[in-house]
């Protein structure tokens, strides 16, 4: 059993590793790298101390961190790591010089989380937007940085990336083309952004794009035009968020409607 994915991101990649004898030689990355175990044990040589990582255990490196790693035990590891520039890493953190975690694994489970949703989007191919979110909240977990008490500012700004927002919501939302528009960065966008409306610009367009979504249906519109109209290709997720926000799928809000004729 061996098997390596790598997916690229710009210049973030993630890596989904399954393997039982293999064994990394003494190495170091550029980059941030910030993982999680997720089955077996990960055993690895750090700077002259032998560690161990169980499940749901998170794995931090600096930056030239000399490291190797194998399967602890017989029964296989897998797990998933970030990539993380130290640019990009210094921009989220606001920390400019490299940052030291506090031990080289711990176990949180948020992070744990944040830090899978991120591969697996960034595998999926999701959207800029949901991604850019998903790296701050790695970033901002494992630095240890409280993004929600900053001053928000740029009321006009964010205003006028909900009205963009708002004339867009069928279609993919293009971050850059938004920060672009109000001369913000996509990383600053997202944290005055979730100051000022008290959610994330993800969430938000989600939900406006469900908001639209029911006032379609309502209209009489078919569910499958509905559903492509507001920028869902899946039923399944469409159904899953409409539920989220309304207490009932979106099939079954029509059914409803359809009886009250």
């Amino acid at each position: 059993m061996r098997e390596f994915n790598y997916t690229k991101h710009d210049d973030l990649t993630v890596l989904s590793a399954k393997f039982d004898k293999f064994e990394y030689r003494k190495h170091s990355h550029e980059e941030y790298a910030i993982g999680v175990t997720l089955t077996g044990i990960q055993k690895y040589w750090l700077e002259g101390e032998t560690l161990k990582s169980g499940p749901g255990g998170i794995m931090f490196f600096q930056p030239e961190q000399l490291h190797d790693g194998c399967s602890g035990d017989k029964s296989g590891l897998e797990y998933v790591m970030s990539y993380i520039p130290r640019k990009l890493f210094e921009n989220v953190s606001g920390k400019k010089d490299v940052f030291l975690f506090s031990s080289p694994i711990i176990y949180d489970h948020k992070l744990a989380e944040s830090i899978i949703r991120l591969t697996r989007s960034i595998e999926a191919g999701h959207g800029e937007l949901l991604i850019s979110e998903l790296i701050m909240d790695v970033v901002r977990r494992a630095s240890n940085t409280n993004d929600e008490l900053q001053t928000p500012k740029n009321f006009k700004a964010i205003n006028k990336a909900i009205e963009i927002m708002h004339c867009n919501f069928e279609a993919p939302l293009k971050l850059d083309e938004i920060c672009s528009e109000i001369e913000m960065s996509k990383f600053h966008f997202i944290r005055q952004f979730k100051a000022i409306k008290g959610l994330s610009p993800y969430q938000f367009f989600l939900a406006h794009r469900i908001e639209q979504a029911k006032k379609y249906l309502d209209e009489g519109l078919e569910l499958y035009t509905v559903m492509i109209k507001c920028g869902f290709y899946d039923l399944s997720h469409f159904n899953r968020q409409f539920k989220s926000v309304y207490g009932l799928t979106a099939h079954a809000y029509v059914k409803l409607l359809n009886k009250s004729c």
